[in-house]
Parts: structure tokens; C-alpha cells; sequence
């Protein structure tokens, strides 16, 4: 089991918040491009700082493990440098990074060569297992002095399974690379001050119904030209946070053995679908009849004209610009059913694929990346909460900004949510695909809202029912 998060750790770690003791940035990787339609933390390099204490950086020391590990990630993120500095403490391991890339992935694995190590998202997690694609880390991690199993922050959860449709407890296969809890909000003040509303707290969670109420009064317009949104969520996630509301009350948007999508005739799954086809009908959060105006709504909450963007800690680490600096608080994530819940939809992380020949370097460089030196890089840059509990007091915590931030964080973190199970016989953005294609015919008139529901039931159930065949 991942080590939970007592209480006595957590006021330990607010102690540590209120003193100012928190270590700074220790550096971030190179910029990425604009994020689409599942993005992930645009990077940037912070201004140099000296950190208060010296962390010993560990790289795994050279063993009898030797070969060729290709690793498929994001170029930006496992850099021409990691590579050169692990090469150099293992002379018999060579490394090899290439770009992720889901079709190249699979083509790869078709041909009985797939990477040795990949870049994954949990929604991903449940369908490799089933296709038995994953290699079985735990006697690895058992093993780690770098990374103990007991040491692990609870969003690893997504990487154990005792089988495909039993997420969050058994063998464990992979890890974050750093997460955060997804459902948070940042909130722009300036624009609740112009409406004349006050700013809300950052210690009591709004509910999704008291979302729409304030968007509805801080979106204003121009004839038909939008000037300021309330709100905005990332809509390539709408099914993760669809399945994180109905997990409230113990619903889900599938039949329990994953066969079947299933929201016409589940009252509670219609009403969350039918929360976010009104909200976008109304135009009060982004869609194809209200579109973002910066293109991106993270760009448009940094051009201050976007009021609440529903986005996870990493995102607090580009919040403020020129325009926002100083305005932007980060709250709790909203409840829908009043019980509270924030958990990581991404959790993106690393796994090991079952066919690699070279199980032993192949570790070492996953041990490495994410263990070692780079994982203390992105601990101490702000873009994500470090995969290990240890690494919890590098989080940045000079400013002002900085500590509201995180004080929020570690209240979302002791909630300790339990990981959403995601359907082994779909890829991860078949469902908001469906969903997103439908609905934009909906608000554009073409289809009623059940019709579109109707199309998605049916796209996603022939996709479950392929996957089934693919299984055999």
C-alpha cells in the first residue's frame, strides 16, 4: 500500500508552511507548446534561486545491468541531458528517448518491439493491463532504496491493480511522475470584485451548482462578442470529471462489469450530463457557440478576462502573469452530491512494457528518472506535487502566492481520494471525444440533446464491444 497522509504529517507540513522552510525552486524543464485538447503543464525556467538546504541528488549507482532501453516521452520533459548524466554513472546502459507517440506506440508494440519504458496517463493503466502489456514493477520497488514502496504518494494508486477492473490496491506497474489534485479552481479576484461578488474561500468548497450561479454573473458580453467568462474546464477530461461526481454517491457512468455506457436510464449520470450541456448552452464556459477567445482558456485566465479556471496545482505555476500577478488565489475543488472529493485525472506517469529484454537497465533508468535527479528538478519547480511524500517539502513556498497555494493543496491532499476506475476496453479519450464531437452538434442545433446523448451511448458501446473483441 502507498503510504497515506496521516494528519499529524500534515500539520507537520503546514508547520513547515507557516515557517517559511519549504527549500525553492531547484529548475524546471524547457518550455512546451500550447496545450490541446489534454494538456499538460506548459514548463518554463524560473528565475535562478539558492535553495536554504542542500539536497543530495541520487543518481542509481552503475551495476552489473547492462543494454539498450528506448524510452518513448516527451522530449522536453526526459531531456538530451538526463540521458548524458545517467549515461555517465552507467557506462553499460544506453538510452535512447523518442517522442510519444500513441500510433507510433502501438505500431511498435504490433511488431513485438515496443519501448522498453513509456509515458502513460491512468486512463490508460486499466487497458494495457488487460491487453497484459505492463510489466509487474513490484519486486522493484520492493527493492528501492530510492523510491520505497511506503514512500509513495497515493495518486501511485492508479499504477496498482489486482486485476484490470480493481484499480488502486495489488502489484504496482508504473508511478507518477508528479500530479496534482485536478478539480481545483484558480480564481481571478479582479473580476469578482468588477461584479460586485465576493471572492470565494479557499478553505469551504463551492458546490458545481454555486459554479454556474457566479459564472452566470461574472460572463459578460458585447452584443454577441464575449468579454469576460465565469469559468472554464478542460473539455478533453469531461468524462473524468463526470465519473468523479457520480463516484460522490457511488454511481458511475458504466455497468458494473464495464460492458456498457450507460446514461439515459441512470437518472444520476443524465443530471451530470445535462450539468454541462446547459452550462455550455447558456454560454457560461467555453464551447464550439462560446469559444475561447485566447484559443486556449488558460491563456484567457492569464489575459485576466477568464474568472475561474478549473485546473490542477501544476497550473499555478503559470496563473500569474503581468496582468494577473498578485490576483490569483487557488480554492478547493466544488462538490456535487456535498461530499468532497479531488483527485488527480491525469496521474501521468511512467510504466514498463512486459515485453522488453531488458527488464534490469530498463529499471534502472525508470528508477532514475523517476527517483532521482530530474524528480527533484520538478519538485522544486511548482508544476506538479512530487510522486514521493519525502519530496513534499521541496514544493516552492516564498510567496505569498506560493503558500496560499499550497496550504489549499494539503488540505486537498488529505483528503486522500480513492482513484477513479477507468474502462479497460476503451483508450482514454474515446468517451469525451464521443461526447464533445455530439454535444457541439447539440449546441449548434443540429440534435437534440437526448439524440446526442443517444450517438454517444452508441459510439462508445461499439468501442467497449470492439475492445472486448480485440481481447478476445
Amino acid at each position: 500500500m502507498a503510504k497515506r497522509i496521516t494528519r499529524r504529517e500534515m500539520l507537520r507540513l503546514t508547520g513547515l508552511l507557516a515557517a517559511g522552510s519549504f527549500l525553492a525552486a531547484c529548475g524546471t524543464p524547457e518550455p512546451t507548446a500550447q496545450p490541446t485538447a489534454e494538456p499538460e503543464p506548459e514548463e518554463e525556467t524560473p528565475e535562478e534561486t539558492t535553495p536554504e538546504e542542500t539536497t543530495e541528488v541520487v543518481v542509481p549507482p552503475a551495476g552489473d545491468s547492462e543494454g539498450h532501453v528506448v524510452v518513448m516521452h516527451f522530449l522536453h520533459e526526459f531531456t538530451e541531458d538526463h540521458v548524458n548524466a545517467f549515461q555517465d554513472e552507467n557506462p553499460g546502459i544506453t538510452v535512447e528517448v523518442i517522442e510519444a507517440d500513441l500510433t507510433r506506440f502501438f505500431a511498435m508494440y504490433a511488431a513485438g518491439t515496443p519501448p522498453d519504458l513509456l509515458r502513460v496517463q491512468a486512463p490508460s493503466i486499466p487497458q494495457y493491463l488487460a491487453r497484459e502489456m505492463l510489466h509487474d514493477l513490484t519486486p522493484f520497488f520492493e527493492a528501492s532504496e530510492l523510491m520505497p514502496l511506503d514512500d509513495l504518494a497515493p495518486a501511485n494508486d492508479y499504477y496498482k491493480a489486482g486485476s484490470p477492473l480493481s484499480v488502486g490496491q495489488g502489484p504496482i506497474y508504473g508511478m507518477v511522475k508528479d500530479f496534482s489534485p485536478d478539480c481545483t479552481i484558480f480564481v481571478y479576484k479582479p473580476l469578482f470584485e468588477q461584479a460586485g461578488i465576493p471572492v470565494p474561500s479557499d478553505t469551504e468548497p463551492l458546490t458545481y451548482q454555486e459554479v454556474v450561479d457566479l459564472s452566470s454573473q461574472l460572463t459578460t458580453f458585447e452584443g454577441d462578442r464575449l468579454v469576460t467568462l465565469g469559468y472554464a474546464f478542460e473539455t478533453g477530461w469531461v468524462d473524468r470529471f463526470m465519473m468523479n461526481k457520480l463516484a460522490e454517491t457511488g454511481e458511475s457512468l458504466f455497468s458494473d462489469d464495464f460492458t456498457e455506457l450507460i446514461i439515459r436510464d441512470n437518472d444520476a449520470a443524465y443530471a451530470v450530463g445535462k450539468y454541462y450541456f446547459d452550462m455550455a448552452a447558456e454560454r457560461l464556459c467555453q464551447s464550439v457557440i462560446n469559444p475561447s477567445p485566447a484559443g486556449w482558456f488558460g491563456t484567457d485566465f492569464t489575459q485576466g478576462i477568464l474568472a475561474m479556471a478549473q485546473y490542477g496545482f501544476w497550473y499555478g505555476a503559470m496563473a500569474e502573469s503581468e496582468v494577473t500577478a498578485g490576483e490569483v488565489i487557488m480554492i478547493p475543488g466544488p462538490t456535487w452530491a456535498g461530499v468532497r472529493r479531488d483527485p488527480t485525472v491525469t496521474a501521468t506517469g511512467m510504466i514498463m512494457a512486459k515485453a522488453t529484454q531488458v527488464a534490469e537497465a530498463a529499471w534502472k533508468v525508470f528508477e532514475y528518472y523517476n527517483g532521482g535527479a530530474p524528480a527533484v528538478e520538478r519538485a522544486g519547480s511548482g508544476w506538479g506535487v512530487p510522486a514521493q511524500i519525502s519530496m513534499y517539502e521541496l514544493i516552492p513556498n516564498e510567496t505569498e502566492y506560493e503558500q496560499q497555494k499550497l496550504r489549499v493543496l494539503l488540505a486537498e491532499l488529505e483528503l486522500e481520494t480513492s482513484p477513479l476506475q477507468f474502462n479497460p476496453y476503451l483508450g482514454e479519450e474515446t468517451v469525451a471525444t464521443a461526447w464533445n464531437s455530439n454535444m457541439d452538434r447539440a449546441l449548434t442545433g443540429e440534435l437534440s440533446f437526448d439524440e446526442a446523448l443517444a450517438n454517444v451511448e452508441s459510439e462508445v458501446n461499439q468501442a467497449i464491444q470492439d475492445g472486448l473483441d480485440r481481447l478476445g
